[in-house]
């Protein structure tokens, strides 16, 4: 899978991978101070890394959780490495990718791409605005063909 991810100054497309951490690579994180939160609390969801395949990078994180009743997958965090994050960042596409992967699983399991996440207040308007998510509940979500799109613009299968 090819990742849509551009170096902000020079507009030039990058190299990266997606890839399951292991419960103990996750416990590792602890402390790590390229991220405001403290991924080590995610131990018992899926959590998933993208790296720059040219020096391994870590650039973010998604934390994932299969909710097979409801034929869903929910973000329960994602996050860019701080100097990846505002105006400023280093490269973008980020979130976009991982949100792309978490929707791409969500159709291969079966759930016709029905992600959902519960977003800060003060981001759900770039939840809604950038990828299209939409007030479900107290949940914001995307399914179909909105699911699709996001896989389409972020990732592209080799």
């Amino acid at each position: 899978m090819n990742l849509n991810l551009i170096e902000a100054e020079t507009g030039k497309k990058i190299a990266d991978k997606i890839k399951k951490l292991t419960l103990n690579q996750v416990k590792k994180l602890k402390g790590n101070k390229n991220f405001q939160f403290d991924w080590s609390i995610e131990e018992f969801n899926e959590v998933y890394s993208i790296k720059r395949s040219d020096n391994n990078e870590l650039l973010g994180l998604i934390s994932i959780i299969d909710v097979p009743q409801e034929l869903r997958i929910h973000i329960n965090l994602v996050e860019s490495i701080i100097i990846n994050q505002g105006r400023k960042k280093e490269i973008d596409g980020i979130p976009g990718c991982l949100i792309g992967f978490a929707c791409k699983v969500a159709f291969m399991r079966g759930y016709d791409g029905f992600v959902s996440l519960v977003p800060k207040t003060r981001l759900q308007d770039y939840y809604h605005n950038k990828f299209g998510f939409r007030h479900m509940g107290t949940h914001m979500v995307v399914f179909l063909d909105t699911s699709q799109s996001i896989i389409t613009k972020y990732l592209q299968d080799e």
